[in-house]
């Protein structure tokens, strides 16, 4: 078996229940909702990896649409005729279910079961919602949603909102998005095969097989055919089909016509996923309490910027453990803050900024009477 990717500094936290899909997704982060996407796979084995992790969190509930309850999980039971039957309903009795100060884990029934009670814009229209809130508030919730141009509207919402997708296919598991993640975890593409044991286990797919779904999802992303992918490449359109099922590969100098007719890299294709432009830095474990400690959000070398969140209980103060050098920005997010410089000490409310280009910072304090917050960001 391929050696794993090597996880990030994030690894303290939820499990997905599956060692080898945690180090591929570089861990869960707190407020991920995980859309498990069936392209002829079977799903169930992962969700029922992460029911058995239930006992991990404060609170575990499967919100049940029409399925068999789930042993293990509270029911938040929205079955036809009862209560929580209609969409707004179960929204607000999540939102009172997933208390921001514990740790939470929804599964959800299918967005398919939901689109067959509440019609597809129903769906859609729920998910939106829903998903936000839930990374609000640091839960981690698994949904599940299956191919066909009828779902299409509730895909594209999904893609749009959600943290992460992982498409199943075949004896395949790619990871179509993977917020907050390094570069390479977002388009990796594993085998899959079910053990003994009933558990999934990944290995890093051969380069024809990874080649192929990243064409295919290259393709679906910019709405394609495969013949349009021929004539970029100067192949046949039998050829595409044949790379897509991971049966061939294609030479350099097609890959290289290809990917300038697509406008990426090579590498970019490789993944499946044009280079966002952009890194995200999640939060910590919303139930964790405020220590002054800095939290590392990003750290870019190439950049020379760092970003930590400071999180303080009223009255008390902390210090930077950072050593640096430079100009440094604090920005409060909530409460009441005074910053400790070498030249004063400033009292900063919520949504308010200092710059310090001359003065160092030596700490901070919260001088308010409820939970303070503020962003450090230092540049080297």
């Amino acid at each position: 078996m391929d050696a794993m990717p090597q996880a990030g500094l994030h690894t303290a936290g939820p499990s997905t229940g599956i060692p080898d899909l945690d180090q591929a997704l570089d861990g869960l982060y707190w407020g991920d909702n995980v859309v498990w996407q069936s392209d002829g796979g079977d799903v169930a084995p992962f969700v029922d990896a992460i029911v058995g992790q239930a006992a991990t969190y404060d609170y575990a509930a499967h919100v049940k649409l029409g399925s068999s309850a789930v042993a293990g999980l509270e029911s938040i039971d929205a079955v036809a005729g009862g209560p929580l039957e209609r969409p707004a309903p179960l929204l607000d009795a999540v939102r009172r279910a997933c208390r921001p100060d514990r740790r939470n884990l929804l599964v959800f029934d299918s967005l398919d079961t939901m689109a067959d009670r509440w019609g597809v814009d129903g769906a859609r229209r729920f998910f939106v919602n829903c998903c936000p809130m839930l990374l609000e508030v640091g839960a981690i919730a698994y949904w599940s949603l299956s191919q066909g141009e009828r779902l299409e509207p509730v895909r594209r919402a999904v893609e749009d909102v959600t943290q992460c997708i992982v498409v199943v296919r075949d004896g395949r598991l790619r990871i179509a998005k993977a917020e907050g993640r390094p570069v390479g975890v977002q388009g990796s593409v594993y085998r899959c095969r079910i053990g003994e044991d009933g558990r999934p286990a990944l290995e890093r797919a051969p380069a024809a097989a990874r080649l192929g779904t990243a064409l295919r999802a290259v393709r679906l992303q910019r709405g394609l055919s495969q013949g349009d992918l021929a004539r970029l490449a100067g192949v046949s359109a039998s050829a595409i089909s044949q790379a897509e099922r991971g049966q061939r590969g294609l030479s350099l100098e097609t890959l290289l016509e290809l990917t300038a007719g697509l406008g990426i890299t090579v590498d970019e294709l490789l993944r499946g996923e044009v280079a966002p432009g952009y890194r995200l830095g999640r939060r910590d474990d919303p139930a964790a309490q405020p220590t002054g400690m800095p939290i590392p959000l990003l750290d870019d070398p190439e950049a020379g910027m760092r970003v930590y969140l400071v999180r303080l209980a009223p009255g008390a103060d902390a210090a930077p453990q950072v050593p640096h050098k430079g100009v440094e920005v604090v920005a409060v997010i909530g409460g009441l803050v005074q910053v400790m410089t070498t030249a004063g000490r400033p009292v900063l409310r919520q949504g308010e900024a200092l710059l310090a280009d001359r003065s160092g910072i030596s700490g901070w304090r919260n001088i308010g009477q409820r939970p303070a917050a503020l962003f450090w960001v230092i540049r080297d």
